[in-house]
């Protein structure tokens, strides 16, 4: 079994940072690899929401099932699921550090024998897990805006200054 915890500290405030993350829709924006996916359950969020997406690892699709088993609303999210074949928990939580976030992320799992267990997560799993919340962690500080775009109505992300207003 395998356990890899990544964090990075965010320019936004702990609830904008919340809001993005756990909206189903903001998964495409952030998560490294991920194609495309949907929620099969009538609640979106909170326990017991459950999402179905697809995944690339080079040229293939992979298909995962995961669902919310734990929600403390702007503190923790996390996932209990199934990428092929591989078992995870996973888990998101958030910290305020002043004006700042510190997102940290978790992921728990185990590759079974028949994908070669110890031996394969030791020379490959571990390493593209690990690559792929870091490239989701890299993807989120850039994204200042959160995927909300400009707006002046937005104080985490105003429209860019004219060269006039310059």
């Amino acid at each position: 079994m395998g356990n890899i915890t990544q964090s990075i500290v965010l320019d936004s405030g702990i609830e904008d940072v919340w809001k993005f993350i756990t909206k189903p829709d903001n998964f495409s924006r952030y998560v490294y690899g991920y194609v495309a996916g949907k929620v099969i359950t009538p609640n979106l969020t909170g326990v017991g929401a459950t999402y179905e997406w697809y995944g690339k690892l080079g040229p293939i699709k992979l298909k995962s099932i995961e669902k919310i088993v734990d929600w403390q609303e702007t503190k923790r999210v996390a996932y209990s699921g199934i990428l092929f074949g591989i078992t995870f928990d996973s888990s998101m939580n958030v910290e305020r550090i002043g004006e700042q976030t510190q997102l940290i992320v978790s992921i728990r799992y185990k590759v079974p024998f028949y994908l070669g267990g110890t031996i394969t997560d030791l020379f490959l799993i571990r390493w593209i897990i690990k690559d792929y919340i870091k490239k989701s962690l890299i993807i989120l500080k850039a994204d200042k805006c959160f995927g909300l775009g400009h707006s002046p109505l937005n104080p985490l992300c105003p429209s860019p200054k004219t060269e006039k207003e310059i």
